[in-house]
């Protein structure tokens, strides 16, 4: 009966072990930029656009038509309140934070 117990935890900590990565998930959003942009080093011409920033590190991927255009990094910072709406901050055409809707936390850059 021990070897038993014993067997059935060990499989659950092994369980909880490899699935650890899937509770690391993404947050993503979609933009639409009507200038030609840049995200830290990165020129983004005009158009559609979708930012995937790892929950855990802030290394934002920024895609094109599927594509991976860009990789990034952000830094996590905690907001004050949940946003209400996806937004990004520019200033001169540059973007320096990304907020998600619903979250309290947003990604900043540096250039």
């Amino acid at each position: 009966m021990r070897i038993r117990v014993f067997a059935l935890l060990l499989s659950l900590a092994c369980l909880f072990t490899l699935s650890a990565p899937v509770w690391a998930s993404n947050v993503s959003t979609s933009i639409y930029l009507l200038h030609q942009t840049k995200i830290q080093n990165v020129n983004l011409k005009p158009g559609n656009y979708r930012l995937v920033v790892n929950n855990s590190n802030g290394k934002v991927k920024v895609e094109r038509h599927y594509h991976v255009v860009a990789r990034v990094s952000g830094k996590w910072v905690n907001l004050p309140k949940k946003s209400s709406q996806s937004e990004v901050l520019m200033d001169n055409h540059i973007i320096q934070e990304v907020r998600f809707a619903g979250k309290k936390r947003a990604v900043k850059f540096v250039s």
